[in-house]
């Protein structure tokens, strides 16, 4: 009789053992499609500490009390069954959890940008022009003057280095010109704003006259309120025209969104979208338009209401 060969005990557990480990699946890393082992009480090793990470919890790979109450805590807050058994369904839930933690983590971090409000007219007031809130044109150019006269990258972008620039500390967001959203006029913009540039257009080369446009709109020449008060006739916002005291109460307190006022007893003049509309300059310019901002300081701010 053929007796079947004589197999060392210590090559027989070596047999077992590789058995055994081509059956057994591959633990993989939470958020990866594979299975995941299920964990109980008492487990250790690195599947614990990857729970204990997801958990955020001393990872110490010891599946102790203290994990047990903080998978239980964790099952409760997410609706599933309390049991302090880490199954596929708490595995799913806690990858779940840590994609939701790293995104919100990523957008706490990402600098907020803007073009408009309070840190818009602080970096306004620095840079010494009209302080409207609204990163427009003039204001990008100013920046980039700014820029160009500190050794930095004139982009007109204000991030760190230029707020730190500006004497201002951290904790400001970063400024760039603002986009208009598309209104109901053409070109993006509302119609009462369209037809305020249009009006501007027509008389921005006009002579100053003393006095001019303030008999009727239409005038061969037109002082700095007489100017202001056609551009509003323009857009619909004016039935008749004002000095440049008057227009110190026309209309709503503060900065407009796209239209602000700035009047005095001796003088008036008007932004639109960022730019100044102004009657001071025309003889070096030879347009009301200005490329350059003035101090607000010594005006009453107004705007038409709804711009």
């Amino acid at each position: 009789m053929t007796m079947p060969p004589l197999i060392s005990p210590t090559r027989r557990r070596a047999g077992a053992l590789l058995v055994a480990c081509a059956l057994a699946p591959a633990a993989a890393l939470p958020g990866t499609a594979q299975a995941l082992p299920t964990l109980h009480h008492g487990d250790r090793g690195r599947s614990v500490q990857r729970l204990q990470h997801g958990l955020h919890i001393g990872a110490d790979g010891v599946f102790g009390r203290g994990t047990v109450r903080a998978v239980k805590r964790f099952q409760r807050r997410h609706g599933l069954r309390e049991d302090g058994v880490v199954g596929a369904a708490t595995w799913r839930m806690i990858r779940r959890s840590i994609h939701r933690t790293h995104r919100i983590a990523r957008a706490a971090s990402a600098p907020r940008v803007t073009g408009r409000g309070s840190s818009v007219r602080l970096l306004q007031r620095r840079l010494g022009v009209s302080a409207d809130g609204v990163f427009g044109p003039g204001t990008a150019r100013a920046v980039k003057r700014f820029q160009r006269r500190r050794g930095l990258t004139a982009d007109g972008v204000v991030g760190p280095a230029t707020w730190s620039a500006l004497g201002l500390g951290g904790g400001h967001p970063v400024l760039k010109r603002a986009h208009l959203r598309r209104g109901a006029g053409g070109g993006g913009l509302p119609g009462a704003i369209s037809r305020a540039i249009s009006a501007a257009n027509r008389i921005a080369g006009l002579p100053y006259r003393f006095g001019g446009g303030h008999r009727s709109f239409s005038d061969s020449g037109y002082d700095c309120s007489g100017s202001v008060s056609y551009v509003l006739h323009g857009a619909g916002r004016l039935g008749s025209p004002l000095d440049s005291s008057q227009l110190m109460s026309y209309g709503a307190a503060g900065r407009g969104r796209w239209i602000t006022i700035y009047a005095n007893p001796g003088h008036a003049y008007m932004v639109i979208r960022g730019r100044r509309y102004d009657t001071t300059g025309r003889a070096q310019t030879g347009s009301r338009w200005q490329q350059v901002e003035r101090s607000s300081a010594g005006y009453v701010v107004r705007h038409p209401p709804g711009l």
